[in-house]
C-alpha cells in the first residue's frame, strides 16, 4: 500500500507541473486571444487544462485535457485529450512508463490490445 501512496504522490507532483507548464506555454503563445487555465485538485486527483475566452462573437469554454490518478492503482487515467499533444510521450521525460497510463476514453474491451495499462 505504501508503494501505491508513493506512486500517487509522484504522479500528483508531475501532473501538477505538467498542466501548469502547458498553461504557461499556451498563454504565452503568439496570437493567443483566449486564456488557458490549469485546474489541479490533488485531494481528489483531477488535473485539467481548459481554454476559456472569446473568439470573435463566440464564448469558448472547453476541457482540453483531463487526467485522473486512480486511488487504488496510482495509474494515470487519460479521460480526455482534445489536443494533438501526445501526453504519454511528454510524460516519459518525467520517467512515467506507458504501463502507468489508462486510456479512459477507450472502451475496456480495447485496452488490453494497447501498450498501456488496462486498469
Amino acid at each position: 500500500m505504501e508503494n501505491i501512496k508513493l506512486k500517487i504522490e509522484k504522479h500528483q507532483k508531475i501532473l501538477s507541473e505538467y498542466v501548469e507548464g502547458l498553461t504557461y506555454k499556451y498563454n504565452h503563445a503568439l496570437g493567443n486571444d483566449a486564456t488557458y487555465q490549469a485546474i489541479t485538485d490533488t485531494k481528489h486527483n483531477h488535473f485539467q487544462l481548459v481554454i476559456i475566452g472569446w473568439a470573435k462573437q463566440k464564448f469558448i469554454y472547453e476541457v482540453l485535457i483531463h487526467l485522473d490518478i486512480h486511488p487504488k492503482t496510482g495509474n494515470i487515467w487519460v479521460q480526455q485529450n482534445n489536443t494533438e499533444i501526445l501526453i504519454d510521450e511528454d510524460l516519459e521525460e518525467y520517467d512515467i512508463p506507458k504501463k502507468h497510463f489508462v486510456l479512459g476514453f477507450r472502451p475496456a474491451s480495447v485496452r488490453p490490445h494497447s501498450k498501456y495499462a488496462v486498469m
